[in-house]
């Protein structure tokens, strides 16, 4: 089977490693950089609850996912968080542009042609051109066209279309849908100052603004471009990195004959149950306990009791109200944090918990643990439409679309779990089979 990976890195030229692997390069943003950018303007994700019509748009109209009593629970995050991305192509010719890989989220996006008249941060980003593409095409008719997300900063509208996308020299998907975007306002200096231009989702299309559309992952496989709908993640630590698609590179697993494999507790997210949490020798929750695995956000958030418990514990850790993130002193000495899931246990040692900037010449440290908000419906009652009974009958009609991304038991009981966590191990998940996988990492090859 042949495997492709997209290499973590700043300037390596695509190499071939072995017969079933092509490495191409990446990027990361240096610590230094992605701390400043975060705690320039912090703002925590939160697990919300969004009633009926306010789920997505539609030509013209909002689209439910449910009936009109409908509540769909979705992550909120921020753009400042991602750290991780790299080089995908779109059109014909090819138009490059730097995107994040994130399982997060299920929307491939990038600035359209008008984005920078009508947004002042999205003046330094490369721009699609769909006059200057052969293959591209407007969606179908009766097929959803406004685009609208909301991150934690704000939001981000534009417009549907489709277009042949390319990543790792040669992954072509063609007949992809995908977003041109006109308007950034809503993520400010964050997506300003960010060195990426657009967003590759890689969770299901449960959650994505068009459910009804193959995300590129679904559309790689059933193209015959992959033998699998499978990718894996070795996330560097100051080093280079790797994303392999179409399996998972076994060179970089201590032993592949030992994957932990978790089913998904729902294919919308790639959220899985842990079965408990600890910091140090302190059980700070049991399941049932929900893990959301995200690759587009570099901290780790959990519910705001189980986070407390954890704060209580270091000496002089003081909220920065601003931030909504907790200053230490740096010499504190943090304990691990555990995460059991898959009966297995996965820790985070104490010393990776602890973010370091300066300032004014002065070292300062900030907990990487904060508190995922959980907010309720009445927040976005506003934001509903009202339906006429026909297009309320019209809605009913979608299939496949009525379940909400988090099941019941995890709501107010989430974590989100980043790079912090995502990077100690080696993480593959599999669309096919609903499964994510876990596997020791191989220490000869970490670079």
């Amino acid at each position: 089977m042949l495997i492709r990976s997209l290499t973590l890195s700043a300037a390596l030229a695509a190499t071939a490693v072995s017969a079933e692997l092509l490495t191409i390069p990446i990027r990361k943003v240096p610590d230094k950089e992605h701390h400043a950018n975060l705690l320039s303007s912090h703002t925590p994700p939160r697990l919300t609850v969004m009633r009926s019509a306010s789920a997505v748009a539609a030509t013209g109209r909002k689209l439910i996912r449910g009936g009109p009593d409908h509540e769909e629970n979705v992550v909120l995050r921020d753009l400042q968080n991602a750290q991780y991305y790299g080089t995908v192509s779109i059109g014909s010719p090819p138009q490059e542009f730097e995107m994040v890989f994130d399982t997060g989220s299920a929307d491939l996006w990038v600035p359209g042609q008008s984005c920078s008249s009508k947004s002042d941060n999205c003046s330094s980003k490369s721009a699609y051109v769909k006059t200057a593409s052969s293959s591209f095409s407007d969606v179908d008719t009766g097929a959803m066209s406004d685009f609208s997300i909301r991150y934690g900063s704000g939001d981000v509208f534009g417009k549907f279309g489709v277009d042949t996308v390319t990543v790792a020299n040669g992954y072509t998907v063609a007949n992809q849908t995908f977003a041109l975007v006109d308007s950034t306002d809503g993520l400010g200096d964050v997506y300003k100052n960010a060195a990426f231009d657009g967003i590759l989702g890689l969770a299901f299309p449960a959650i994505s603004q068009d459910p009804l559309a193959n995300t590129l992952i679904a559309n790689l496989k059933d193209q015959k471009g992959v033998d699998r709908a499978m990718f894996a993640f070795y996330l560097g630590d100051e080093a280079d990195g790797e994303l392999a698609i179409g399996g998972y590179n076994k060179a970089r697993m201590q032993n592949p004959e030992l994957i932990n494999w978790i089913p998904l507790a729902m294919p919308a997210y790639w959220l899985v149950a842990m079965d408990q949490v600890k910091f140090g020798d302190t059980v700070i929750t049991t399941g049932p306990t929900g893990g959301i695995m995200d690759t587009g956000t570099s901290l780790i958030y959990g519910p705001e009791k189980q986070v407390m418990s954890m704060i209580k514990a270091i000496h002089k850790a003081e909220l920065i109200p601003q931030l909504q993130l907790y200053h230490i002193p740096c010499e504190t000495g943090l304990p691990d944090l555990e995460f059991q899931m898959g009966e297995k246990a996965y820790n985070i040692p104490g010393d990776e918990l602890m973010m370091v900037f300066s300032q004014d010449g002065k070292d300062y440290c900030i907990f990487s643990i904060a508190v995922m908000k959980f907010a309720g419906s009445s927040e976005f009652d506003t934001r509903d439409e009202v339906l006429d009974e026909k297009m309320m009958d019209e809605i009913k009609n979608f299939a496949g679309v009525a379940s909400s991304p988090i099941p019941k038991n995890f709501l107010s009981n989430t974590w989100l779990m980043g790079d912090t966590f995502l990077r100690q191990q080696y993480s593959i998940y599999d669309y096919e089979n609903k499964r994510f996988g876990l596997a020791e990492l191989n220490k000869d090859m970490e670079e």
